[in-house]
């Protein structure tokens, strides 16, 4: 049993590289490093000890929505959503963590987990809060809206090396970031509105892949 990893409500969970990753209702991130330890309890069974490696909090009123490992070992796609009512009244600022300035509560960010900075904002995403994402075989990147938006987009891996335009934001930290915007994306015709994405590979062995969609008991495939 991992405790005590958030004050807030964790509302998703994700294993990077073998690293827990806890996303909270008040905006922040939380990585974890995992090893099992050596000593046994009082139920004889060994215990798992953690070590946190990063700590990141998204400024505003803002929850964590989806999580979505990009890209590399260290980048992470981070969907926000408006918190709660309720969390947002008793939110926290944690002094530890290293703060983000976002521009809008339902937009998505990636980050560097490792250095701790935000490198890309995509910019108009949706007009709902993303709720899945995937990442793709070639290093791109599906996100997908919620019901009042119904889309399912696609950012080539090649956007985030040619956006379309860099802005520096001054963090809450005082420091300056230099960050990539991104406005340009693909809409699939299909499937719409969804709840969950996944790759499916060619089981032949080539380049060619479909994506999985899930709504409700159907399921989309999309080559």
């Amino acid at each position: 049993v991992v405790e005590g990893t958030s004050t807030a409500s964790v509302t998703k969970l994700l294993d990077m590289n073998g690293k827990l990753v806890c996303g909270d209702a008040w905006g922040a991130i939380r990585i974890y490093e995992l090893s099992q330890s050596s000593e046994i309890n009082n139920n004889n069974a060994s215990s798992i000890s953690r070590r946190q490696c990063a700590f990141l909090q998204f400024g505003g009123s803002s929850s964590i929505a989806c999580m979505e490992q990009v890209m590399g070992e260290h980048l992470l796609a981070v969907s926000i959503e408006p918190a709660d009512e309720r969390d947002s009244n008793s939110r926290m600022i944690y002094p530890l963590a290293t703060s983000f300035r976002v521009p809008s509560s339902r937009g998505v960010y990636i980050v560097d987990t490792k250095e701790s900075t935000m490198k890309v904002m995509l910019e108009n995403v949706h007009n709902d809060t993303v709720r899945c994402m995937c990442s793709l075989p070639d290093g791109g990147l599906l996100t997908a809206g919620g019901k009042m938006d119904a889309t399912v987009r696609v950012w080539d891996s090649f956007d985030f090396d040619n956006a379309s335009s860099v802005v520096e934001e001054e963090n809450l930290d005082g420091a300056t970031d230099e960050i990539q915007v991104l406005t340009n994306s693909k809409v699939l015709d299909q499937p719409g509105y969804v709840f969950d994405l996944k790759v499916l590979s060619d089981s032949n062995g080539s380049d060619v892949y479909a994506v999985a969609a899930a709504r409700y008991n159907v399921i989309k495939i999309v080559i």
